[in-house]
């Protein structure tokens, strides 16, 4: 293996890494280790659905560059992140209780629910995003008011059929590229 490979190898960890640190210190950014909702403050809010790596695969963490390009963007407003801020310890928010109604508390106070989903066969499953952006799009589709919805997934996800289908009956439009999503909610939300 070269030394340039290897040096290339590294910058990359180095720069998800430095992305992953800035989310967590973002202090407009919400995560499982903030148990109280935001104050009220008419700041917008996005909530960045999209599967988790259980494992905490650091090249697999769409939430760090979602809101890198949400606030190179210029968004503002709040940021609700559904994974631990630092490691994720064993006996840390492994409670499917505390996560469920951490996210559902977000997930239906916050302006828009942005949907990243770069699923794989193995580590980003997404069955909870299935579900979350099934009724978002029910929401759509019948005509309620309120959250604004984002739905993107990269060309190479695997098994979108049944999403794309509903998303496209919900006429909306479909981001390929999770910069110009984030640009976009960024335009939206302001």
């Amino acid at each position: 293996m070269s030394t340039d490979h290897v040096s290339q190898y590294l910058q990359s960890r180095r720069e998800r890494l430095t992305l992953l640190e800035a989310m967590w210190n973002d202090p407009k950014v919400q995560m499982y280790n903030d148990v109280e909702l935001p104050p009220k403050d008419g700041s917008p809010s996005v909530f960045l659905n999209g599967p988790t790596s259980r494992h905490q695969i650091l090249e697999l963490n769409h939430r760090c560059l979602s809101v890198y390009h949400l606030r190179t963007a210029g968004f503002t407003g709040w940021i609700f992140a559904p994974e631990p801020r630092g490691q994720e310890e064993s006996d840390d928010f492994t409670e499917r209780d505390y996560i469920h109604k951490w996210e559902s508390s977000r997930r239906f106070s916050a302006s828009c629910n942005s949907f990243w989903i770069p699923r794989d066969g193995n580590e980003l499953l997404g069955l909870n995003s299935n579900l979350e952006l099934g009724i978002d799009l029910g929401k759509v589709l019948s005509g309620i008011e309120g959250q604004k919805v984002f739905v993107g997934w990269p060309d190479d996800a695997m098994r979108m059929g049944l999403p794309s289908h509903y998303r496209q009956l919900a006429d909306l439009p479909l981001y390929r590229n999770l910069w110009v999503m984030c640009e976009q909610i960024a335009l939206q939300m302001k």
